[in-house]
């Protein structure tokens, strides 16, 4: 029978990194993690959902789900509003996929909602008063915007604080003024996880998996920051031009690395950012999302998305071959290589803490 507080308590945190070993391969594999996962990681942290420049404009609407619980983000006169996408008469989604509104419909029933959430109209189902007595409007979610990026405490009861220091860092001028290019959605037979761990490895595989992407990046400099839900990883540029023509205008001046808890990353090279968006989809399935920014007039779109592309392709075909080695049933924990994988030990101390809470 599975054991799953056993199988938390395999990992032991209270080590230094140079003697801990990593969680066990059943934190990766087994539905009763994933379903852990809902319950004490996304429905107990703030998510990021999205941006706010997806929603400048009076009756700009997105939608999405967190741990299956659908949402829907809403742009009135003043204010981005979030809520449950959930229609309080029998549970139906009132928006699909994002664009710009006066109000939402119900598309079962055509109950009515203003962009505050209010219902406003019910056809033929009796008095709107008698309704609103009942609690009948949208549902609204705890909302926090930082700099450009929306996040939501998607989960019941009380929420934390945001970390004071992601807010300094999210406030800097890096994250202002850029212009949204393109969406990139990939599938990866990989447990969400093992994308977030591939990222925090402090640059550790880049040499092996990246050689376009290393003729860019001046290794030797590379250093790390931990902070209390998240980490920074940062790395100089070469000064020298770039010998695979594929990434080519990718990096200049410095890569920064920003990840946050649990499931959210940027990528910010130069006049470029990429924003990668881990989202489980089963123990061996993750949907990753990229959106891609540039600050100014590009030249050389196309040519930074060919690079990107390039890295992903690398990244997903060694995700997909440790979730490989993970579901063999013969690797049971592996060890850090303390010089590096600070970020990534950090992400699991943040998992179990997590899991260990009521």
């Amino acid at each position: 029978m599975f054991d799953l507080q056993s199988e938390i308590l395999k990992f032991d945190d209270s080590q230094d990194i140079t003697n801990a070993w990593t969680p066990p391969s059943s934190w990766y594999t087994q539905n009763e993690f994933l379903n852990l996962e809902h319950e004490k990681v996304f429905l107990k942290n703030w998510m990021f959902v999205d941006f706010t420049y997806n929603l400048s404009n009076e009756g700009d609407y997105s939608t999405g789900k967190v741990a299956n619980r659908p949402y829907v983000l809403l742009k009135n006169k003043d204010h981005i509003k979030a809520y449950y996408n959930i229609c309080s008469h029998h549970g139906t989604c009132v928006a699909k996929g994002k664009g710009n509104t006066e109000s939402l419909v119900c598309p079962y029933h055509g109950w009515v909602y203003n962009l505050e959430g209010k219902l406003k109209k019910i056809p033929k189902a009796g008095s709107i008063t008698d309704i609103h007595k009942k609690g009948m409007n949208l549902k609204e979610i705890p909302m926090h915007i930082s700099g450009p990026f929306v996040f939501l405490w998607i989960g019941d009861g009380d929420t934390a604080d945001f970390s004071e220091s992601l807010e300094e860092h999210f406030s800097r001028d890096l994250y202002q003024n850029l212009n949204f290019v393109k969406r990139t959605e990939y599938i990866i037979n990989c447990n969400w996880k093992v994308f977030v761990d591939n990222y925090l490895d402090g640059g550790y595989h880049v040499p092996h998996m990246h050689p376009g992407l290393t003729t860019q990046l001046d290794l030797d400099s590379y250093y790390t920051d931990i902070h209390d839900n998240w980490s920074l990883q940062k790395c100089l540029a070469k000064t020298s031009e770039a010998k695979d023509k594929e990434v080519k205008g990718r990096v200049s001046g410095e890569a920064e690395y920003t990840w946050a808890y649990p499931n959210f990353m940027i990528n910010r090279y130069g006049k470029w950012m990429d924003t990668n968006w881990a989202i489980p989809m089963g123990p061996n399935k993750s949907k990753i999302v990229f959106d891609y920014f540039y600050d100014g007039n590009p030249k050389d779109v196309e040519m930074s998305l060919d690079a990107s592309d390039k890295v992903q392709a690398e990244d997903m075909e060694i995700c997909d071959m440790v979730q490989d080695g993970l579901n063999s049933g013969v690797y049971k924990q592996g060890v850090y290589a303390p010089q590096f994988e600070k970020p990534m030990f950090h992400f699991h101390q943040l998992l179990k803490e997590s899991f260990l809470t009521n």
